[in-house]
C-alpha cells in the first residue's frame, strides 16, 4: 500500500464519519439512465438519475425495505427513497420496526408504514 492510497482511505473514512454524500448506482434504472417502464418512451432518460445512472446518497446508508432497494413501487418511484434504493442510516442501535416487521409496509395499504417511516428499522428502546 502507498502513502496515497492509505491518505485516501482516512480522507474517505473521515467523510463517512462527517454525513458526506458518495455516488452509487441508481436503483430505479440500473444505472442504464432510461426510463425503465417506458412511461413516456423507451429514448426517455431516467427521473431518479437524470440520465446519469448514478445518484447521491449519504454515506451512511441502508437499503430501503419499502422498495426492497429497487427503487420503484409498481412502475412508480418509491416514496422512501425517493427511487434511489437506498435510505439514510439512523444514528445508534436498531432494532426491525415492531409495526410493519422490518418490511416497511402498512399492512392495511400498499403504503409505507408510518412507525420507521418505510426503512423496516426503528432505534433500539432503551431499558432502564
Amino acid at each position: 500500500m502507498t502513502q496515497f492510497q492509505h491518505a485516501t482511505e482516512k480522507t474517505v473514512q473521515k467523510r463517512r464519519s462527517e454525513g458526506e454524500m458518495v455516488e452509487v448506482t441508481c436503483s430505479f434504472c440500473g444505472g442504464r439512465g432510461k426510463d425503465p417502464f417506458g412511461i413516456m418512451s423507451w429514448l426517455s432518460t431516467c427521473c431518479v438519475c437524470g440520465g446519469r445512472g448514478r445518484v447521491q446518497v449519504p454515506a451512511l446508508h441502508g437499503r430501503c425495505a419499502h422498495c426492497r432497494g429497487t427503487g420503484a413501487i409498481k412502475t412508480f418511484t418509491c416514496t422512501v427513497c425517493r427511487g434511489t434504493g437506498h435510505v439514510p442510516l439512523i444514528p445508534g442501535p436498531l432494532q426491525a420496526c415492531p409495526e410493519c416487521r422490518g418490511t416497511g409496509d402498512d399492512a392495511a395499504s400498499a403504503l409505507a408504514c408510518m412507525t420507521c417511516r418505510g426503512r423496516g428499522w426503528v432505534p433500539q428502546a432503551s431499558h432502564r
